[in-house]
């Protein structure tokens, strides 16, 4: 079980990196940059998104919004509030690390590629 948890979490970076890729040397193409510059601004950029959402999971209060069913309001309509199980409160945090994670180690990619500067 713990192997093929392993193994999505390879497959979703993965997926992170090679989407990072296309789009940062798609980008980088149009902009007339060097694929190396494009390619350590497009993981700068991945890393950001990453910590930001980062963040926002870690900074859930315990409290947790229910839309009322059957009313048109929605989004913007009253909510009933609950307090938010223990599976919640650490499946966020567990999210939180794991976005950290991916996003620190995107953003040292970034700057392993980063022609503009000089690692060591």
């Amino acid at each position: 079980m713990l192997v093929a948890g392993v193994r999505r979490l390879v497959v979703i970076y993965a997926a992170i990196v090679a989407v990072t890729v296309v789009l940062s040397a798609g980008v980088g193409l149009l902009a007339g940059s060097s694929l190396a510059r494009a390619l350590a601004v497009g993981f700068y950029v991945a890393g950001a998104v990453l910590l930001l959402g980062c963040f926002v999971f870690g900074v859930r209060g315990p409290l947790r919004g229910e839309a009322r069913t059957g009313e048109g309001a929605g989004l913007v309509g009253a909510r009933r509030v609950r307090r938010a199980t223990t599976d919640e409160r650490s499946e966020a945090t567990r999210t939180a690390i794991l976005l950290f994670a991916f996003g620190i180690s995107l953003v040292i990619l970034g700057s392993l590629l980063d022609p503009a500067h000089t690692t060591f």
